[in-house]
């Protein structure tokens, strides 16, 4: 059987096997950063303009006034930003290290929240920002590039055909060096050259999920933007759905190709 295919039904035998445990671990986790977002906004737009329909007479006044009260108070609001998204990295990696854990050690955490311990969401951290560096660089190497195709074509089905070639392979190597990233949760920190041939044997074979969870998770959020009210609910789950099927994407390249354990 082909390793992409046995490796895209392990994943999500992963995540639909384990999803009680999968909520405990990682559902609060992945709602603070965005709750804290949510609570923000509020505070400092204020709950008459959040409540406020875009075709309602004063709606522009009220987002003048709001941007007005941004520039005013930049300081402050850059001061929160940051205090929220040093909450929400953190969050993330302690979801993270979490899933990982449970899945290649049975570590069950408390009742809802995974273990905390600074060393192996610092190592997870670090590892994260290191795969981060990498996206950077990818995206300058494509911004150049853009640069000297404009300079030759201004054709939008070859930048079409660019940008989707240039996201394939943007997942395709963070895949390949994302074995850094369960390694850091179980504190046996690998390095990205590791990572990228441990993953050689099966190079190809991974583009399958690489394209085909994407693809899926694309069309659930098309189809949910037609869902009125509860529609905001389900794309919240869809987004966690996808959450954990990265992480399990990484988990059980880990574990097979690590540790040596056998795909279902």
């Amino acid at each position: 059987m082909d390793y992409g295919y046995q490796l895209l039904r392990h994943v999500v035998q992963q995540v639909f096997g384990n999803l009680g445990q999968a909520a405990r671990l990682t559902l609060l986790l992945t709602i603070l950063p965005y709750a804290l977002t949510v609570a923000l906004v509020t505070s400092l737009a204020g709950p008459d303009l959040m409540a406020m329909d875009q075709t309602a007479p004063g709606y522009h006044e009220e987002v003048e006034r709001f941007e007005a009260y941004l520039l005013e108070n930049a300081g402050t609001v850059l001061l929160y930003v940051l205090l929220l998204l040093a909450v929400s990295v953190i969050s993330y990696a302690w979801a993270a290290v979490g899933w990982h854990r449970y899945v290649l050690l049975e570590e069950r955490g408390g009742l809802l929240l995974p273990n905390w311990n600074w060393s192996f969401v610092g190592r997870y951290l670090w590892a994260a920002f290191r795969i981060f560096v990498i996206i950077l660089l990818i995206a300058l190497a494509f911004s150049v590039l853009s640069v000297v195709i404009r300079a030759f074509t201004e054709s939008p089905s070859i930048f079409g055909f660019l940008r989707l070639g240039v996201t394939i392979g943007f997942l395709w190597v963070v895949t390949r060096i994302g074995l850094i990233l369960p390694s850091a949760a179980l504190g046996k920190p690998m390095g990205l050259g590791e990572s990228w041939s441990l993953t050689r044997p099966v190079s190809g074979a991974i583009l399958l999920p690489i394209i085909v969870i994407p693809i899926v998770f694309a069309l659930l959020n098309g189809v949910l933007q037609f869902v009125p009210l509860i529609g905001l609910v389900l794309v919240f789950f869809v987004l966690w759905l996808q959450l954990l099927v990265n992480l399990a994407l990484m988990t059980t390249l880990y574990g097979n190709l690590v540790e040596g354990r056998a795909l279902n």
